[in-house]
């Protein structure tokens, strides 16, 4: 991916000027922006070749710090910031560098410096992808039509997740079929317009362009001139029709969909079965096997993965910690001990700065193979969600699919879990058994927050929260509470009045 570096970085650039632009701006910017960092591709594309550079630069705006990488206590908005906002993690006092305690600590505002990254990081992802949208049939025959289709699939997925994520933040509400909450725009062209100012869409024509972008990709990707990801590797860094099927399985949980929710779930697990040695499951993370791996974001060298906003592994310094409900440094309490392969792959124990006491650390960001560079992998989807979607959904469908709902839930745990012993559970213990799974499971991959949210449930942070230990300000926050929708930034409103504010801010 580095061979189209230069490109991309231009190309990103562009794209966040589209995005200003989408979301309404002065004519001043159109002017210093758009002239400075141009791309062929953006007027004038000459070839497919051509459209897939900015593919490649579409999947390169992933790995910026506040999507899925991060920087110095920042960052990582939709790979750890989602635990660090929940219950997973406390903020470490001895070795604090307050960068995201606005958010950690739910004091956030329109004014915050975070919020706005959060909201533009999908914008730049969406921009490339409309580009790719607007140009790849200008240069589609019947000679490359896998070609197009591979292309075009793989652009249709990133414009589905980008605003789906986008949705998870920003919206109040995750109600399928309202007509009167707002979600977010839906941005479906890459015009350059000071007077284009959009408004909030409602959920359901929201979740129906979602829907409709998703299945015309797992269309588009059944028909393809070679597969986006080769046979075998330790990695996955291109979307296939498997992770269309994950994304369709994410939302549809999302939404409520329940039966759509076991559907695609089954069909984003058609040749991904579960990693059940410590080395599979640890090298997803350490980029040594590929694991269950459905879908990787690939940072390089050089770039900074999701660790950084939890823990400097170049410094070894821990800003955030596993409260000790998750694990504890002895592994024997919490909910993930040391008789579960996740232990070993997720947390080691680092002392805090000037001192010798073990203290448990997230270190499966680490780095890849012996690295401690902090340059690891960001897995976006992968076997053990799609169980757990799939057994949350035939939970929820209750009755018979209760008994498939158990089976998925024991057969991940025995494949995690050293002499587990199968459980019978029903009704309501079966539903939380598996909320609880999903937290063990996909610690420190950024779903708590949002998994909390989608449920309704009250956030109460653990034992050390507001002691010396971890001094926050803010140890609950309540179902009803304003925090749960992120503010949309002022300067966005300031640029485009049409851009409902949330209620509260």
């Amino acid at each position: 991916m580095l061979i189209m570096y230069s490109k991309i970085i231009k190309n990103t650039i562009v794209a966040f000027a589209a995005f200003t632009l989408v979301q309404g701006c002065t004519k001043k910017e159109v002017i210093e922006l758009t002239p400075e960092f141009s791309l062929d591709a953006l007027n004038n594309p000459s070839s497919m070749r051509q459209v897939e550079e900015v593919l490649v630069g579409a999947y390169g705006t992933l790995r910026a710090n506040n999507y899925y990488g991060s920087g110095s206590g920042t960052g990582a908005g939709w790979a750890l910031m989602p635990d660090i906002m929940s219950d997973n993690f406390y903020e470490v006092t001895a070795e604090t560098l307050a960068n995201s305690r606005a958010m950690a600590d739910w004091i956030y505002n329109q004014s915050t410096g975070q919020i706005t990254t959060l909201y533009s990081s999908p914008y730049n992802t969406i921009a490339h992808t409309n580009i790719i949208l607007r140009d790849i049939d200008k240069f589609t025959n019947a000679n490359n039509q896998g070609q197009s289709n591979r292309i075009k699939g793989q652009a249709y997925v990133l414009r589905a997740l980008a605003h789906f994520d986008l949705f998870r933040y920003f919206a109040t509400n995750y109600d399928r079929n309202s007509t009167t909450l707002l979600a977010m725009p839906y941005i479906k062209d890459f015009i350059v317009s000071s007077s284009l100012k959009p408004t909030r869409t409602n959920n359901k024509e929201f979740y129906d362009n979602l829907f409709a972008d998703i299945n015309q990709a797992i269309t588009l990707l059944g028909n393809v001139d070679q597969q986006p990801n080769p046979a075998s590797g330790t990695t996955r860094p291109y979307i296939d029709r498997n992770a269309a099927y994950a994304l369709l399985a994410r939302i549809n949980l999302y939404a409520g969909n329940w039966a759509d929710a076991v559907t695609a779930a089954t069909n984003a697990l058609n040749g991904r079965p579960l990693a059940t040695t410590q080395s599979a499951f640890t090298g997803m993370y350490k980029q040594t096997d590929r694991g269950e791996l459905i879908w990787n974001i690939q940072f390089e060298a050089g770039e900074f993965g999701p660790s950084f906003l939890v823990f400097s592994p170049t410094s070894n310094r821990s800003l955030f910690r596993p409260v000790p409900e998750i694990a504890t440094a002895a592994g024997n309490t919490g909910l993930i001990q040391s008789n579960d392969l996740r232990y070993q792959a997720y947390f080691t124990s680092v002392p805090a700065a000037g001192t010798t006491t073990p203290n448990l650390t997230l270190t499966k960001y680490r780095g890849k193979g012996t690295l401690l560079d902090g340059n690891a992998n960001y897995p976006v989807f992968r076997s053990g969600e799609m169980y757990l979607i799939r057994a949350e959904a035939n939970a929820r469908l209750g009755g018979a699919n209760e008994v498939t709902a158990l089976a998925d839930l024991n057969a991940l745990r025995a494949a995690r879990i050293n002499g587990y012993i199968p459980e019978v559970l029903t009704g309501t213990a079966l539903i939380n058994a598996i909320a609880d799974e999903r937290r063990r499971e996909m610690f420190g991959e950024g779903h708590r927050f949002f998994d909390l949210k989608r449920t309704t449930r009250q956030i109460t942070r653990g034992s050390v929260c507001g002691t010396s230990i971890s001094a926050a300000g803010q140890c609950s926050l309540a179902p009803t509470a304003r925090e749960w929708a992120l503010p949309i930034p002022e300067t966005v409103r300031n640029a485009n009045p049409n851009i409902a504010q949330n209620p509260g801010y």
